[in-house]
């Protein structure tokens, strides 16, 4: 398993070489102009950001908190989403691409495809607070009991209740409509296909599965950790999926408007795509081992017979909680 986070760790180190070489000459152009200044100098931050990230993943230093690092990058995250979305809406509200996504070489990221994003950033602000407080909770906390994990995973999932709120852009709009089933077959369609289940393999496995049984599981015990044991927010393995997941979230749209400003070509977008998907998938299957499948499974099953909002998520996710009561072994 450590062969697959050096291969992970690696591809990122390559992704972001390529990456940096090439806006390396167009950075005052990126990100000192005056138009849309606030998204320009949130994205050169949010960059740097996820650099010292993956810096302390390849070399770690422990001279800095982990629970600050990870509750500023999902505000930068936001912060970066939702001056993209506002700054740039007199241009990007009416645009009407015949599916979402950043992948197709006309396609213009939209003012509803970044509403949702911020939708999915607020998210993992909630799931990272809740991640750390479980397994690593403050020395002057005392360790928390079923009762408030279980509550607290609850409050994690409760962003689900306001999901009507904001717009719902579907990967399937990419490979089912008329015009694009035309070209289901082409890379861009099979990239998509594969976005969508990266996508189920998020909401399932990594967001509710993990949520549940970390709730159930608890923080490591001192015996554990004096046997080395770290808890799950301190181990390499999340720390890179973590990082992998805020990556993707936002370097598709990074990588479109690079096309778009010539700086990029849509040959060489596609396949840095193609490489972040892969590693990130990498580092996120390395996760899936701290989660019981059978809670995924039944996430992933209540969601294609349940599927109503808002009230349906909530409610899904309670029926896995209850299942996580019957197979998950306790703290």
């Amino acid at each position: 398993m450590r062969v697959d986070a050096d291969v992970a760790t690696a591809g990122f180190g390559a992704f972001f070489a390529v990456l940096l070489g090439i806006i390396a000459p167009a950075v005052p152009r990126l990100f000192w102009g005056r138009y849309g200044r606030r998204h320009r100098l949130f994205g050169a931050a949010y960059l740097a950001w996820l650099l010292v990230g993956f810096a302390d993943v390849a070399a770690p230093t422990g001279t800095f908190s982990r629970v600050a690092f990870d509750v500023v990058l999902s505000l930068l995250g936001l912060a970066l989403t939702l001056s993209a979305a506002f700054d740039f809406r007199r241009h990007h509200e009416a645009v009407r691409n015949a599916a979402s996504g950043a992948l197709e070489p006309d396609a213009t990221v939209t003012f509803s495809e970044m509403i949702e994003h911020a939708f999915y950033q607020w998210l993992n602000l909630f799931q990272i607070g809740f991640l750390h407080l479980v397994t690593a909770p403050p020395p002057s906390l005392a360790p928390l009991g079923l009762r408030a994990r279980l509550a607290l995973a609850t409050l994690a999932t409760s962003p689900w209740l306001v999901r009507d709120r904001f717009p719902v852009n579907r990967f399937s709009d990419n490979y089912s409509t008329d015009k694009a089933s035309k070209g289901a077959r082409t890379l861009v369609a099979v990239l998509y296909r594969l976005k969508k289940y990266q996508y189920l393999l998020y909401k399932h496995v990594l967001l509710h599965g993990l949520n549940v049984t970390v709730a159930f599981r608890g923080a490591p015990s001192g015996e554990r950790l004096a046997r080395g044991e770290l808890p799950l927010t301190a181990h390499p393995s999340f720390r890179l999926y973590w990082l992998a997941l805020n990556t993707a979230y936002t370097h598709e749209f990074f990588l479109q408007t690079l096309v778009k400003r010539r700086i990029l070509r849509q040959r060489t977008m596609l396949l840095l795509n193609q490489l972040l998907m892969a590693v990130s998938t990498l580092a996120a299957a390395r996760v899936v081992g701290h989660v019981h499948l059978a809670l995924a499974a039944c996430s992933l099953l209540l969601n294609l017979a349940h599927r109503s909002r808002p009230f349906g998520e909530i409610a899904n996710f309670l029926l896995v909680m209850a299942l996580g009561a019957a197979v998950v072994e306790r703290a």
